[in-house]
């Protein structure tokens, strides 16, 4: 009977130690995944890393609502200034990695990531940010929060010449995301965008065409320069040509010396018998380049001929007259939103073509 109850007493003791043992080896457990998931997916690598996911898959608004991230003092998601933080005017980033992340002391952390931006029109850029972070308390008491110490933003200083519009992305800014006034021949800003970012700019309409531009904004704090210039498509330059050929041939129908608001005359002294009859000769040849405020003609000569009776004054004898005519186009030319083309004249020349 003694020996039985002494056996039963060791069993006891024996269960009570495993569960002890196993508690320590859960709690050992727990401690150690909560280490292994703070220096991880709770670690300031892991919420960088989450971050550049974030907005690589093009989530402007979950990247802005991430701790830390804040846009600059008066700029709100409605702002000219903020018409870059669309879903349209951004690429994508991949193949994300961390090197480095130092423990710069006191929470902080120094994490560097490389990645690849990929932009409209198939740009692509391989680069690394570095993200400074600090600690932001914790979750349920044992997982860490973080927070950019340095906001993830930069600004791009764009410029806009020959035209008031400009394609980001796949997304398109207009003359009132650009700030241009009724007339302008050109606009800008500076814009918020996000880090990292490779905006990809570029024009395209009916009558204009720009080089694509491709800008990459890949540190916190940073200014870059994005210029576009327009310049004439073969379209805009057909355009002014078939336009002019047709004013210049309605100018050779007058049958007068002085063709109304016409780049050609010719003056007589002596009197003429009949009408003048004109014809155009050679035509100038016609192109478009950008001036301080508007389109304007290319140096361009071009030749008119008349043929006329003359009768002298002296003698009263009857010539007839004929010769060519050099005259020349300077004209200032306009090319409004729904692209209408208009014609001023800029000095000799008096008419304006509609």
């Amino acid at each position: 009977m003694d020996v039985h109850v002494q056996k039963r007493r060791i069993s006891s003791t024996q269960v009570a130690l495993a569960w002890c043992g196993a508690l320590l080896l859960l709690v050992g457990v727990f401690a150690g995944g909560v280490l292994a998931l703070n220096l991880t997916v709770f670690g300031s690598s892991g919420f960088v890393t989450t971050y550049l996911q974030t907005l690589g898959a093009r989530d402007v608004d979950g990247a802005l609502s991430m701790p830390g991230v804040e846009l600059p003092d008066g700029l709100t998601p409605d702002s000219a200034g903020a018409a870059l933080l669309k879903r349209n005017t951004l690429g994508t980033i991949s193949k994300i990695r961390v090197t480095d992340d130092t423990d710069l002391g006191s929470g902080v952390h120094r994490v560097t990531a490389s990645y690849t931006l990929q932009g409209a029109d198939q740009q692509s850029a391989r680069t690394q940010s570095e993200f400074v972070v600090e600690r932001d308390g914790t979750n349920f008491g044992v997982f860490s929060q973080w927070r950019f110490k340095e906001s993830p933003v930069a600004t791009l200083s764009l410029a806009v010449t020959n035209t008031t519009s400009v394609t980001v992305g796949t997304g398109e800014l207009d003359a009132s995301d650009l700030g241009a006034g009724a007339g302008a021949f050109g606009a800008g800003g500076r814009f918020t965008v996000l880090v990292p970012s490779l905006v990809v700019l570029s024009h395209e309409s009916h009558y204009l065409t720009s080089d694509t531009v491709a800008v990459a904004l890949p540190d916190p704090g940073q200014t870059e320069n994005g210029i576009i210039k327009a310049v004439p498509n073969d379209l805009f330059t057909q355009a002014v040509s078939d336009q002019l050929t047709g004013f210049l041939a309605d100018c050779a129908a007058q049958k007068v010396l002085y063709p109304v608001g016409c780049p050609f005359s010719k003056g007589i002294t002596d009197r003429i018998e009949g009408d003048p009859s004109w014809s155009i000769v050679t035509y100038p040849q016609i192109k478009v380049v950008a001036g301080p405020s508007s389109w304007l003609l290319a140096d361009n000569a071009g030749a008119a001929h008349i043929d006329v009776q003359v009768k002298s004054l002296f003698d009263g004898t009857v010539s007839a007259l004929s010769e060519d005519v050099p005259f020349s186009l300077n004209y200032a030319i306009t090319l409004d939103d729904a692209g209408q083309i208009t014609f001023a004249a800029r000095s000799e020349n008096a008419a304006q073509l509609n």
